[in-house]
């Protein structure tokens, strides 16, 4: 029996892997499909045969695990992740530890490529077997439309904003949405050519805001799988009409209730309805592997240093990191940080799991280990938006 175990490209064409992903996840190839599902990701002018690790016998597939790049701009600094998914094998040939190959595979290509992190969705124990841990921290709000009727009088009523549901050809939009996007302090670097096919993974709808101008004022991202109605992306061009914006979008939904999923480092509409929403739950953003701490600590301190007040006061870490062992030194002044690498002993020593924990985690025991300084710094803010995952 002929077993390959490698990259797909040159052994696995398109239409082979998606009818295989089809098959696994029971998917009927028309109305549901990869295709449907992730265009960003599985059409064929994209490739995803380069970015699959796959198991195949005498030339048959067995087994596939996507590892799709992607990166994020935090801070001026660009983390290059990795986003894992389709981890797939056929139910005739479980149990043979092809997953695991896969897995390990895409695993050791991220080391020797100098991958910052990767995410990924999916059950914890599952995953957490390769060193990938809840991490990030995101509100999921609940808004009703009673909430919006008792602080404003009305859903939407005399703000003269509306808003549009975009197709591929509204690139005008598209650009106003990706200059935005790319303002902030944390934005995903989304390639131009995929940008809709990106905006409207998982089935979501994309909408353009204007205001009483008829000017670009935001957008929106409302969607997902699975019946998932959360908006999953919201912004607005300034801070003060994250009002009007959400009310356009609470009425353009049509729903008695939506939930919108935002991260605290997105201020306005974080605080809006923190101040507004009928409830809130604080989440893991997803299941993340972080390879190169000091990077990826650096840069998300520096973004949470921007809307949160932390404590002066210094900490050195030692960290066995999957990727390596890695020390570095932490100071906080005036909300002013730095973490540079470190030589000598460090007063903080934590295996790759206790790490992800304690430095993006939002409830591990090992926090008691950190002094009360240093509480106030984490969890940093590793996020993914739900646009961006694979």
């Amino acid at each position: 029996m002929d077993i390959y175990k490698g990259i797909a490209e040159g052994k696995c064409d398109n239409e082979t892997l998606v009818d295989f992903l089809n098959y696994v996840f029971g998917m009927n190839g028309d109305r549901t499909s990869f295709y449907k599902l992730l265009p960003k990701l599985y059409k064929p002018e994209y490739h995803p045969e380069r970015y699959n690790f796959i198991t195949t016998e005498d030339g048959r597939l067995r087994a596939a695990v996507g590892a799709y790049p992607f990166s994020l701009s935090v801070k001026g600094t660009v983390l290059k992740g990795i986003g894992i998914g389709n981890v797939a094998v056929h139910p005739m040939h479980r149990g043979k530890g092809y997953m695991k190959d896969c897995m390990n595979m895409a695993l050791d290509d991220m080391k020797k490529n100098g991958v910052d992190f990767a995410a990924l969705g999916g059950r914890r124990q599952r995953y957490s077997y390769f060193g990938f841990e809840p991490a990030g921290a995101c509100g999921n709000f609940s808004l009703y439309k009673h909430n919006l009727v008792h602080v404003y009088g009305s859903i939407n009523e005399g703000t003269g904003y509306t808003a549009k549901l975009l197709t591929a050809n509204d690139t005008k939009e598209i650009d106003e949405i990706k200059a935005l996007s790319q303002s902030r302090d944390y934005y995903p670097l989304r390639d131009n050519a995929s940008y809709f096919d990106i905006l409207s993974s998982w089935t979501a709808k994309i909408y353009s805001i204007t205001d009483e101008k008829n000017a670009f004022a935001g957008y929106f991202v409302y969607g997902g799988d699975g019946g998932n109605s959360n908006v999953m992306e919201i912004d607005c061009v300034k801070s003060e009409n994250a009002p009007n914006v959400l009310r356009a979008c609470f009425e353009v939904i049509g729903e008695d209730r939506i939930g919108l999923d935002v991260p605290p480092f997105n201020v306005p509409f974080y605080n809006l309805l923190s101040d507004i929403a009928e409830g809130v739950t604080i989440s893991n953003s997803e299941h993340f592997y972080v390879l190169n701490y000091e990077k990826v600590v650096r840069a998300t301190l520096a973004l949470k240093a921007s809307y949160a007040k932390l404590a002066d006061g210094e900490l050195s870490i030692e960290v066995q990191g999957k990727a390596g062992t890695e020390k570095f030194l932490i100071k906080v002044n005036n909300n002013e940080t730095s973490v540079e690498p470190y030589t000598g002993e460090c007063t903080l020593k934590l295996s790759h799991r206790q790490a992800m924990g304690v430095l993006f985690g939002l409830l591990v025991p090992e926090k008691n280990l950190l002094p009360g300084f240093a509480l106030s710094w984490f969890p940093l803010p590793l996020n993914t938006f739900g646009a961006d995952n694979c």
